[in-house]
């Protein structure tokens, strides 16, 4: 019960922090349900024509790249939680991307 409750403080904080911290069009977080291994997250950007910029400290937390404007609705409708528009914010990205993704 505490996580959710942590949940949505956490999920506005990541939407105003990227709004206001110089979001970039064409990256984004994209957070999928708890859960889901990195390996679908991943699966999830490139069945959406996106590529993968960095993996998050989490599985379902990835940074994906597309210039396509419609990119984050696809994931949304694919089961994403959130893809939002972001920059690649030091605290929130591994400080090594898994590669062999």
């Amino acid at each position: 019960m505490p996580a959710v409750c942590l949940l949505g403080p956490g999920l506005l904080t990541l939407f105003i922090a990227s709004i206001w911290n110089g979001a970039s069009d064409d990256k984004f977080l994209v957070m999928t349900p708890p859960g889901w291994s990195q390996g679908r997250t991943v699966a999830l950007v490139r069945a959406m024509d996106g590529t993968l910029v960095r993996a998050g400290n989490f599985d379902n937390v990835v940074f994906a790249a597309s210039p396509d404007p419609a990119f984050a609705d696809r994931l949304r409708q694919g089961g994403a939680w959130l893809a939002q528009p972001a920059p690649l914010a030091p605290g929130c990205a591994a400080p090594s991307a898994k590669a062999a993704l």
